[in-house]
C-alpha cells in the first residue's frame, strides 16, 4: 500500500488524500510526528499556513474557526 501525504489543495484548503478540511487527522498525526522536538516550528509552521487559508478562503466565504482548525490541536 503506497503511503498517501495528505497535503492541502489550495485554495479550498482540503486533504489532497481523503477530501477533509485540511489538516485532516492523517496531516496532524504526521505533523505531530515530524515536529514531536520542536512544537514551537510547527506553530510557526501552521500559523503561516493559517495566514495563507485566512487569504484564501475569505475570497470564498467567510471561515470562522481557522484557529481551532490550525492552532489549538498542536
Amino acid at each position: 500500500m503506497i503511503d498517501e501525504p495528505h497535503l492541502p489543495m489550495r485554495p479550498l484548503w482540503g486533504c489532497d488524500t481523503c477530501r477533509a478540511e485540511w489538516p485532516c487527522q492523517t496531516a496532524r498525526a504526521r505533523l505531530l510526528t515530524e515536529y514531536r522536538d520542536n512544537r514551537v516550528a510547527l506553530r510557526v509552521y501552521l500559523g503561516a499556513l493559517m495566514a495563507e487559508a485566512e487569504t484564501h478562503l475569505s475570497q470564498i466565504h467567510k471561515e470562522a474557526n481557522l484557529y481551532h482548525r490550525f492552532m489549538s490541536w498542536a
